[in-house]
């Protein structure tokens, strides 16, 4: 029996996998260690106080090989995480090993600790302490915070860059605190109120550990700011607020916002992809426009309100700059912002022509969470009926049949399910790339002993022909009335010679052939060849001069290439054929229509391979 896992339950498990367990404070003054708040609580039954640990006498013992067969057995292994929450580690425990020593002050923090990962970013208070002006007395002066520390508990397997990322925002969160202390001393201001919660506890010997947390939550307001750090961590991994209204704090965690990227997400092959934005490239919202704007701060860049208000889908990040009034090194700015946060994502302009496929990644269960969201926007519609559309390359044109002229009305519509799917990574567009080759019929050599301007005719049983480095055009262009000793051998010489070692074969069918302008009829008599012939043959002979005998020569023999206009666009172009540009690209940059371009190739066909493919920056970006 097999069984079918779903791609979006796939992703959830991942994504659940990169939340953290917990956020904690703590604080190491002159009363000691203390833990001042974490989040989320966990109540564990009054029945069972101690961790479901397999039984060691020796708290120093290695576990030997008999803990494995237990293990086997089915006993209960080590674990301080049970549904999602740590559980396990008393307060105090807690405060006594995630206080830092004054040396390590001001790097990151991590320990391991079985199935649990503690990292944060410890600071130390105690040049703030003396550079505060204290009203009080020495007694105040005795309960000073020396040093905190923010802490985010997370599963031990978590990978290293995740790691990193949660130890930046435990240190943009405790600069922000110290901040704020030097400021108006708002950490003494919170603890008191935690401590006090805690004492208030203790005194009236509850041994409820939650409900002092709740009571802080309720009176903290820095309680309450790092309990939405954590909601908003598992939400959706974005964290954007003031801390004490104040200070702003700003995280991502791009490894959960771009989960549906096929294969993940590296920093690093995030960043370099970046690179990869071009003038040609669009944009397309994740988030309605009027969502979106509501969610920047209100210093926030008023170039990026502006951007966001005039982007469409068919508008280029060119036009897009010549709109806002910017210029394109700011789009580029302002656009790997907001794809960096998962506000937008990178496409090519819509149009009709555009080709699209089903993803490999697409969840395409007919009760999906997906086709939930899809009925919403489009009662009518199906999603499993949309993306069976695109089950093999399509343009949009042919897979859904409208003429967008004969029916505006619905062609819009049929733009808006296509958006949709671009917008949830249900669809990646193809584009077109080409490479140079030359055609496999007959074979291209040199002859390294041959003259530098000679041609070798040879005569075999399969009578193919080899051609050297010299194009016969060279030959053609050479001036008979020159009389220089070291001229090329004249046509005249190479056909005398190839006649008597061919037994009479002439050259008569290459000069015809090649004789041949691409606007005038030149005589057969080379001497008697027009100056604007020769100087043409020339100006064709030399736009190919960068590339292999062989690729030239292949070239050279499609029908096109007579005409000067096709070969020069096409010489002009012969750079983007290495499979590393596709047609949008090339249009673009070459200002070319897509029928001119596809025009030119189709004329030389005969040399050059098309391949269909995603392009790396739309697919990972």
């Amino acid at each position: 029996m097999s069984f079918n896992i779903c791609p979006s339950d796939m992703v959830t498990a991942m994504l659940s996998d990169l939340d953290p367990v917990a956020v904690i404070l703590v604080s190491s003054g002159t009363k000691g260690n203390r833990l001042l708040f974490r989040y989320p609580y966990f109540q564990e039954p009054h029945s069972n106080h101690k961790s479901s640990k397999v039984a060691i006498k020796n708290p120093y013992a290695i576990k030997i090989a008999e803990n494995f067969q237990d293990l086997k057995k089915g006993k209960s292994i080590t674990t301080f995480i049970k549904d999602g929450s740590l559980t396990g580690f008393a307060d105090k425990t807690l405060a006594n090993f995630l206080v830092a020593k004054s040396e390590l002050c001001g790097k990151k923090f991590s320990v391991k600790i079985d199935d649990v990962r503690f990292v944060g970013f410890p600071m130390s208070l105690t040049q703030l302490s003396k550079e505060t002006n204290l009203q009080n007395s020495l007694n105040s002066r005795l309960q000073n915070i020396l040093a905190i520390n923010v802490v985010f508990a997370l599963r031990a397997n978590i990978a290293e860059s995740v790691t990193n990322c949660y130890q930046e925002l435990a240190q943009q969160i405790a600069v922000a605190i110290a901040h704020e202390e030097k400021r108006c001393l708002y950490l003494s201001k919170e603890a008191k109120i935690m401590m006090a919660a805690f004492e208030e506890a203790s005194v009236t010997g509850d041994e409820d550990t939650v409900s002092p947390l709740k009571q802080i939550i309720h009176n903290s307001n820095l309680a309450k700011e790092l309990m939405s750090v954590f909601d908003n961590l598992v939400k959706s991994g974005q964290v954007l607020f003031f801390l004490n209204q104040w200070v702003e704090i700003n995280f991502c965690l791009l490894h959960k916002i771009h989960a549906n990227v096929p294969g993940g997400v590296l920093l690093e092959t995030f960043y370099r992809f970046l690179t990869y934005v071009r003038p040609y490239h669009a944009i397309l919202l994740t988030k309605p426009e009027q969502e979106l704007l509501s969610s920047l701060p209100l210093d926030g860049c008023p170039s990026l309100s502006r951007l966001i208000k005039l982007t469409t889908p068919v508008k280029n990040l060119k036009i897009l700059a010549l709109e806002t009034d910017l210029s394109i090194t700011q789009i580029y700015q302002l656009v790997c912002h907001l794809v960096y946060w998962g506000f937008a994502i990178l496409i090519y302009p819509m149009c009709q022509a555009n080709q699209y496929v089903l993803s490999p990644s697409a969840d395409t269960a007919v009760d999906s969470k997906l086709s939930q969201e899809f009925h919403t926007s489009f009662p009518e519609l199906h999603l499993v009926v949309e993306m069976s559309r695109f089950s093999y390359p399509s343009r949009m044109h042919e897979c859904f049949d409208v003429e967008p002229i004969a029916n505006t009305a619905l062609m819009d519509k049929v733009n808006q399910v296509v958006v949709w799917m671009l917008r949830h990574r249900i669809l990646n567009q193809l584009h077109t790339y080409v490479n140079l080759l030359p055609s496999s019929k007959k074979e291209f050599s040199t002859n390294p002993n041959m003259c530098h301007s000679t041609i070798s005719s040879t005569h075999s049983s399969s009578s193919s022909v080899q051609v050297v480095e010299e194009s016969y055009l060279s030959i053609l262009m050479e001036d008979p009335t020159t009389s220089n000793l070291d001229r090329a051998t004249s046509m005249s010489d190479v056909a005398s010679v190839n006649s008597e070692e061919s037994g009479g074969q002439s050259t008569t069918q290459y000069t015809s052939q090649l004789s041949k302008s691409p606007s005038h009829e030149a005589n057969s008599d080379c001497s008697m060849l027009p100056e604007d012939s020769k100087l043409q043959w020339r100006m064709q002979d030399n736009l190919l001069n960068e590339l292999k005998p062989g690729v030239k020569a292949a070239i050279l023999r499609c029908p096109a290439a007579k005409n000067f206009e096709d070969l020069s666009l096409f010489a002009k172009l012969v750079p983007y054929f290495n499979g590393k540009h596709h047609l949008e690209e090339i249009m673009f940059y070459e200002n070319l229509t897509r029928s001119q371009l596809v025009t030119l190739l189709e004329k030389f066909k005969d040399v050059l391979i098309l391949s269909s493919h995603e392009a790396l920056a739309t697919t990972l970006i």
